[in-house]
């Protein structure tokens, strides 16, 4: 967040999942915010409005910075936006520095938080030169590691250099992968800082790098790497307002206040020396399948200068346990039948750690699933070649090996080839009668469906059915000769289903035809249902673990408030809070976690959706 911050940003360069450098350094330096009392010795709380000298801290910001928006408890540290007037403003909040106690330079730089939201809010973790050895802002530098605006769905990270301002530039990244709610959860920003590079992160996704030749300081001629080759400082602040959210006068800040910026720690990783360990899975491995029930991780790890101080286990990232003597095992206990990928992670006495990962299938694994993971919504166009995943068998049953078409799905055996119809894609191909394959659906309102399938046949035409649960709702449906396997015409069939997970199969009886897409339209009455309220639909996987998508849809815009509760009623997180939400359907994700970031037990919850004057709610299990 900077002085007279400008508001473009560089696209992104190149987004990719990376493992970051800190695998290969030490933990030189971290507040993980434990205990009741604020860290005078990492941190200086600010306060004031940057009147006289600086108004609105250079960005025209609407907040006062006070001692009382700044607080730590539960193991986080809490920065809180609140709408009140003090100091002459309408608005406070918090923010710490770390000038004349922590300076870093090069490393890697990091932080687990949750970002507030809504319009005005403009969350920032950022850096600071500790001596302006190069001249004023910008000549010295800035380095900003993570800045979100209104929403919190995008996030950005930018460098400051050049000039002192007027005569100061900036080049920059950003990350907004659609679909997130950055406000919704905890997530890690981090940068990587090399002396002719610096690389930006979030949950390790590598979203932009900036070299040397791409800054300068008119401070160094001659010196390639000012201005980022000094001690910089850390700065953590939720302004409200200004040049960048583009809200610098009270009446436009629209966020539900108060919001909070919730930090559980900050990071420094460096290359002090320090070799990081070894570690090794050693039972499961890849190709061992477990069967459900207690499951015990073995793992091998040492450290070639120092000491494994401790090995943790993890499911995906929900920490299981950890074991700090060799050999090192851990328990998992009532594993169910499922598809786990489990971490080993060894940590030395240097702070350096390690990891091994194995992807493995427990009992009878992971069964069929959306190919997408979520179930499309009807109304909705299916494409052929986006059956369930779960295999052969399980999700389709392909009469010869290997993929004909070698396109799209090639580790399948369904044969799949590049479609020509209006949109392109894939279509099946190479159809025999006895081959099927299925797709899974979520009918939000029962009712009569219409179905435009997009089929061809080169000379002789076919048949096929359409079974929905194990019942045969269309009898054998007829594909006339089109002329070409990519001369496409449409068939129809309506079929009246019942609300709730379908499973519908595709089952050719006559072959010699190609197939694109099934298309679901709903019937007049249908409609109208969907026009006329919301409706929430039932979440899919479930039972889960760890995670679970939740779907509603809006006929009109309304504010939303999504909530998981337990079985008593007791409030466990707040997924979407009085949000204002468009028409159209909605996704939401639970992982698993409390209000607190920590994981929820295993049990039954219910998951509700209060939009406008609807309310309603649905069951849910999370397994362990």
């Amino acid at each position: 967040m900077s002085l007279l911050s400008g508001l473009a940003f560089s696209l992104i360069m190149a987004a990719a999942l990376v493992t970051p450098a800190a695998a290969d350094m030490s933990l030189v330096w971290s507040d993980e915010f434990d205990g009741t009392s604020f860290n005078t010795a990492n941190w200086t709380i600010i306060t004031g409005d940057g009147c006289p000298d600086l108004c609105g801290w250079g960005n025209n910001e609407l907040e006062y910075y006070r001692g009382e928006n700044v607080d730590v408890a539960d193991g986080y540290l809490t920065l809180t936006a609140r709408e009140e007037y003090y100091g002459g403003r309408y608005f406070t909040s918090g923010k710490i520095q770390s000038s004349g106690k922590q300076t870093f330079v090069y490393g890697r730089i990091e932080m687990r938080a949750k970002i507030p939201t809504g319009g005005g809010m403009w969350p920032a973790f950022w850096m600071m030169p500790e001596d302006d050895v190069y001249g004023g802002w910008a000549a010295s530098g800035e380095i900003d590691i993570m800045e979100s605006v209104n929403d919190a769905d995008q996030i950005s990270g930018t460098l400051h250099f050049g000039g002192s301002w007027p005569d100061n530039a900036q080049t920059g990244g950003s990350y907004a992968p659609g679909g997130v709610d950055f406000s919704d959860d905890f997530h890690i920003y981090a940068i990587e800082w090399e002396e002719e590079e610096i690389r930006w992160y979030v949950d390790d996704v590598h979203y932009s790098t900036k070299y040397s030749s791409q800054w300068y300081s008119t401070g160094a001629p001659g010196n390639d790497l000012a201005p980022f080759d000094q001690e910089f400082f850390l700065i953590l602040n939720a302004a409200v307002g200004g040049d960048y959210p583009g809200c610098t006068y009270p009446a436009c800040i629209t966020a539900d206040l108060p919001q909070e910026f919730v930090i559980d720690y900050v990071r420094v990783y460096q290359d002090i020396g320090n070799v990081a360990p070894v570690v090794e899975i050693t039972y499961p491995t890849e190709g061992d399948n477990p069967p459900a029930g207690d499951i015990t991780f073995e793992a091998t790890a040492s450290d070639s200068d120092g000491t494994v101080t401790t090995v943790e286990f993890y499911d995906d990232t929900s920490y299981l346990g950890e074991d700090t003597t060799s050999p090192y095992t851990f328990t998992w206990t009532s594993v169910p039948s499922g598809c786990y990928s489990i971490t080993a992670k060894a940590i030395d006495d240097g702070g350096g750690f390690a990891e091994d990962v194995t992807d493995i299938t427990v009992g009878t694994g992971c069964g069929q699933i959306p190919y997408y993971g979520a179930p499309p919504v009807l109304p909705a166009l299916i494409e052929a070649e986006d059956f369930d995943s779960g295999g052969e068998g399980v999700a389709y049953h392909d009469l010869d090996s290997g993929n004909d078409g070698n396109q799209y799905r090639t580790s399948e055996d369904v044969d799949i080839e590049t479609c020509s119809d209006t949109g392109g894609g894939y279509n099946l191909g190479w159809i025999h009668e006895g081959e099927w394959t299925e797709y899974t659906i979520a009918v939000p309102i029962p009712g009569e469906y219409t179905i435009d399938i997009r089929v061809a046949s080169q000379s002789i035409g076919g048949a096929f059915r359409l079974e929905f649960n194990g019942a045969d709702l269309t009898g054998d449906v007829s594909v006339p000769v089109t002329g070409g396997w990519q001369s496409w015409t449409t068939v129809s069939a309506t079929v009246t289903l019942s609300a709730g997970m379908q499973l519908m199969r595709f089952v050719p009886t006559v072959e010699g035809f190609n197939i694109n897409s099934f298309d679901f339209q709903t019937e007049t009455g249908v409609q109208e249902i969907v026009q006329g309220r919301p409706v929430l639909y039932p979440c899919y996987p479930n039972p889960f673990n760890p995670t679970t998508m939740i779907s509603y849809h809006l006929s009109e815009p309304a504010t939303v408030t999504l909530s998981i509760f337990d079985p008593a009623g007791k409030l466990v997180k707040t997924l979407v809070n009085e949000r204002a939400d468009g028409a159209g359907s909605h996704e939401v994700v639970w992982n698993g976690t409390n209000e607190t970031g920590r994981v929820a037990a295993a049990g039954v919850y219910f998951y509700r959706l209060d939009a406008g004057e609807f309310t309603e709610s649905r069951r849910m299990v999370l397994v362990k």
